[in-house]
């Protein structure tokens, strides 16, 4: 069951990381025909230095406008603050530190930490198979 494990998970991270990069490459050219559709039409009515400028700042102060609205928006969220008492860790004990990080991570996010754990346990099970 766990023979080619090693190969299979190099295979698909690869593969992720080629889809990655199509998909990046694909966001890239839409945004360079977004800049160049506002160029042209800014054209007949500003002129090329000043068409191309008003495409540019719409292209960068766009985006970085939505951040900040967004970041003003939910900057008063509380965020958890996880203090000593609360998480209890000894220095012999790795795994119960692990554990003890995931059952607080539980509590906020559930999703996140079944993802985490399946994360550990595939490590553990690559770190302990017999060779």
């Amino acid at each position: 069951m766990l023979d080619n494990l090693g190969q299979r998970l190099g295979a698909q991270a690869m593969m992720g990381a080629v889809l990655l990069v199509a998909a990046s490459a694909l966001i890239w050219v839409g945004v360079g025909f977004a800049g160049y559709a506002l160029y042209l039409a800014f054209l007949p009515n500003a002129g090329a230095p000043l068409a191309a400028a008003l495409a540019a700042f719409i292209l960068v102060i766009g985006p970085l406008g939505w951040v900040a609205i967004a970041h003003l928006r939910y900057a008063h969220a509380a965020r958890p603050k996880f203090h000593a008492a609360e998480v209890q860790v000894t220095p012999a004990d790795p795994e119960g530190a692990t554990l003890a990080l995931l059952a607080k991570v539980a509590q906020e996010k559930p999703l996140l930490a079944v993802v985490f754990a399946g994360i550990l346990g595939a490590s553990q099970a690559i770190q302990h198979r017999k060779h």
